[in-house]
């Protein structure tokens, strides 16, 4: 029996392990199957002992591979734990971080927070996950996020979520330029919106979801008619051009959209409109480079056109200190 000096086949034996087989392991290890292949028949040769029946499909551990397992596994938590340690030591802050976002959003504001962010932690990776925002809270209580940026509105599946608010905007009002509102004054009242068909933001087939639009034409106690919803700004405004409605959604979503051809102007109050956060799920352990994403967004001037909320005693913020979500 040889000895067992090569950290990559503990590696390798592991991913083999957890992903199902040679092929599957090759992807997650970003090596090559033959790569892998050789890392594990390094390490049957050092043991002196085969690791995997590979008459089966897909492969299994042998005896000798349930034997070894668990100290493969310890050895490689072990170095990961010491180089947590010296990381910690340095400042450097390694990891992976899955952050998930709603379009406009990610168009508006992601871009800034993010070359700012790799350009500081440069061992950090980041996925970009965009969702509509129900899918956003759904996805963090499942674990399937870390981080996500959404509208406190509409709060279904929020509860039990931490939220860190970060900008309001108002609501803005689309419509042609040749449309009987585009004579009235600015910012035009809900009110002068509602004798038209709307077109708003919001398909969610089968759910009685209320966004900031929603909210706020229920609360005038008049006769709506939304005419269209959609989950896609740009669909809206192309509505609109083709005189399918006026449009009513929030300025963001508007910004980073192709709006030639038509008027937007804000509607309503500034009460009526969207407050955007990042969210997190503060049952779940929360990363270290995930704390640092998280500090790098509160640190981030909120989007153009848009207000900042207070939180300047927020920009040291935890997970584990945090407002709670109504529900």
């Amino acid at each position: 029996m040889g000895r067992v000096d090569n950290l990559d086949w503990l590696e390798t034996f592991v991913a083999v392990v957890d992903s199902g087989g040679f092929s599957a392991a090759a992807d997650s290890v970003h090596r090559s199957q033959s790569r892998v292949s050789s890392h594990v028949a390094s390490l049957e040769q050092a043991l002196g002992a085969r690791l995997f029946d590979r008459t089966h499909r897909p492969v299994v551990l042998t005896d000798v591979g349930e034997a070894f397992l668990p100290h493969a596994r310890a050895v490689l938590a072990e170095l990961g734990r010491g180089q947590a340690e010296v990381d910690a030591v340095l400042g450097v802050v390694r990891g992976h971080v899955v952050l998930g976002s709603y379009p406009s959003a990610s168009a508006a504001f992601v871009p800034e927070v993010l070359s700012t962010f790799t350009a500081r932690h440069p061992h950090v990776s980041i996925d970009l996950s965009e969702r509509p925002t129900l899918d956003l809270s759904e996805a963090l209580e499942c674990g399937e996020l870390h981080l996500a940026l959404r509208p406190l509105a509409p709060h279904d599946h929020t509860d039990g979520l931490a939220f860190r608010a970060l900008w309001r905007e108002p609501l803005v009002a689309v419509f042609p330029p040749d449309h009987p509102l585009a004579e009235l004054p600015a910012p035009l009242s809900l009110s002068e919106l509602v004798a038209h068909p709307l077109v708003t933001i919001g398909g969610s087939i089968g759910r009685d979801v209320l966004y900031e639009a929603h909210v706020a034409l229920k609360q005038l106690g008049t006769a709506t008619r939304i005419a269209w919803q959609t989950d896609q700004p740009q669909t809206l405004v192309n509505f609109v051009r083709v005189g399918l409605g006026v449009g009513i959604t929030n300025a963001l979503a508007m910004s980073v959209s192709d709006t030639a051809g038509v008027v937007v102007t804000e509607v309503g109050t500034p009460a009526d409109g969207r407050t955007a956060a990042v969210f997190w799920n503060p049952h779940r352990d929360t990363p270290r480079a995930a704390h640092a994403l998280l500090e790098a967004i509160l640190a981030t001037p909120p989007p153009r056109g848009t207000v900042p909320c207070r939180r300047s005693h927020q920009h040291h913020a935890r997970p584990g200190s945090p407002h709670r979500s109504g529900g």
